[in-house]
């Protein structure tokens, strides 16, 4: 017998349905409880730089690091300077420079709250997957070069870490499609905006009660026809329910004179500087939801465009592309940052972790039509109270010939994997990364995040050996 839970209910509208793919509240009765109680209150984000961001253009070797010389050598028309006009920004404690027009982001490092990971990618057997579609797939799964099931690594986390059951709004996907990493998970919901996430889809009056004249809205009707409670689908409904009311007369739109109940920022901070999309008012949101305390623990957005084939630009010209998707991405980290630091009701960045990934990096050596093809190794970011910013950990083989990955593509050193894991371990308190990465072994924090260490684990043989839920 499979228990039913509300976001079940809510997927299938109340149709009868068992739970599919894997969730922490959908497992067999019959197993013993298997999933630890010990999880933590803190929120993971993961931005996706979909198209694979060049890590060199982001952060590139700094006028006085030992690998700028080669640098140079391969990069003229996307090199950024390291002096002078469009010069790179120094960071504290590196010989690493950041991309000008990230300010953002460079003063949160500079104030301790972000970091940097060199040589970052995906350890994969050869050859080294260069498809778009295939690398993401593979970082999403959480499976390094392997084949996954279909299960995203963020879906095994929220069966594997100890979710509260009465948690309103465990996990979302920003976007108009369920990102991969959580696939597979009836503890995630999908949605654009924030103002997405309710049940406005039948007539006019679904939400109008009338009493003086008789008029009884959807809403109330739905409420009605599941207040019971004496039975596990009653009870999924009433949960249901009561989830959507939670945010179903919030306004997720920014404050505005036309709109006085908006969500003001805290703290001055501007997602509309974050101009790339949908990008700062999908982060807006986020932060509003973590404010709300709705149990918010997971979630993933994406900022695409960073696929820099042709005319990908640098700080000296006129119109730069690979400039304006940087500033896009931290002056949103920087509003998000500053948002959710600065609220009365407290510092909530304390509790919220942000990793930055891209399915994989750019060749070293720019291409005739001034731009950079597909390569390997590549930067990470993590950003959050918790952060042991102001500095960029991992080890790097350097940029000359003889250093780079098959003569062509920045090495990586450092496993995607070893990074999230310590996320997972040090933040969210759940320490089965060796469910939720399958294949990965020997974890060793590189020190990235605060928190206590957990012997890593490798949680349940049942659900590891494929059976995610009944």
């Amino acid at each position: 017998m499979t228990r039913f839970d509300r976001r079940d209910f809510l997927k299938t509208l109340g149709v009868s349905a068992v739970a599919v793919g894997a969730s922490s509240h959908a497992r067999a009765y019959f197993l013993p409880p298997l999933i630890p109680t010990s999880a933590s209150n803190d929120t993971l984000v993961v931005v996706f730089l979909r198209g694979a961001m060049d890590g060199l253009s982001l952060l590139p070797p700094g006028a006085g690091s030992p690998y700028r010389a080669d640098y140079e050598t391969n990069r003229t028309n996307t090199r950024i300077p390291g002096s002078g006009a469009g010069a790179a920004l120094a960071l504290n404690n590196s010989t690493w420079g950041l991309h000008p027009r990230a300010t953002g982001l460079h003063d949160l490092y500079q104030q301790g709250h972000a970091a940097f990971v060199v040589g970052a990618g995906q350890l994969q057997p050869n050859p080294v997957i260069r498809s778009h579609f295939e690398a993401q797939t593979n970082l999403e799964f959480g499976n390094g070069g392997g084949s996954g099931n279909g299960i995203g690594w963020l879906t095994r986390h929220l069966a594997s870490g100890g979710l509260p059951t009465t948690v309103p709004l465990p996990a979302t996907s920003l976007g108009s499609i369920t990102a991969s990493s959580l696939l597979g998970s009836t503890d995630a919901i999908t949605m654009n905006s924030g103002s997405d996430f309710r049940l406005d889809t039948f007539h006019w009056s679904w939400q109008n009660d009338d009493s003086a004249h008789g008029l009884v809205g959807g809403v109330s009707r739905m409420n009605a026809l599941w207040n019971g409670g004496s039975t596990q689908l009653e009870r999924a409904g009433a949960d249901t329910l009561n989830s959507l009311a939670m945010l179903r007369s919030v306004d997720f739109n920014p404050y505005s004179a036309s709109d006085t109940g908006g969500y003001q920022a805290a703290g001055g901070a501007n997602y509309s500087l974050a101009y790339n999309g949908s990008f700062g008012s999908q982060l807006r949101n986020i932060a509003q939801m973590i404010k709300l305390n709705v149990g918010l623990r997971v979630a993933t957005i994406d900022l695409g465009n960073w696929d820099t084939h042709v005319g990908q630009g640098n700080p000296t010209q006129g119109y730069d592309w690979f400039g304006n998707q940087a500033s896009s991405l931290s002056d949103g980290l920087a509003a998000f940052y500053t948002d959710l630091s600065s609220d009365a009701a407290g510092n909530f960045m304390n509790n919220v972790n942000v990793l930055v990934v891209s399915e994989f990096g750019r060749r070293v050596l720019e291409n005739s039509d001034g731009g950079t093809d597909h390569g390997y190794g590549n930067v990470m970011i993590a950003m959050g109270g918790a952060v042991n910013g102001g500095h960029v950990y991992g080890t790097y083989a350097g940029l000359a010939s003889d250093q780079l990955y098959e003569g062509n593509d920045v090495a990586v050193t450092t496993d995607f994997r070893q990074v999230m894991s310590e996320a997972l371990v040090r933040r969210m308190a759940n320490p089965n990364i060796y469910y939720v990465f399958p294949g990965y072994e020997n974890y060793s924090p590189l020190g990235i995040f605060q928190g206590s260490d957990l012997p890593p684990s490798n949680f349940d043989h049942i659900f590891a050996n494929g059976f995610d839920a009944a």
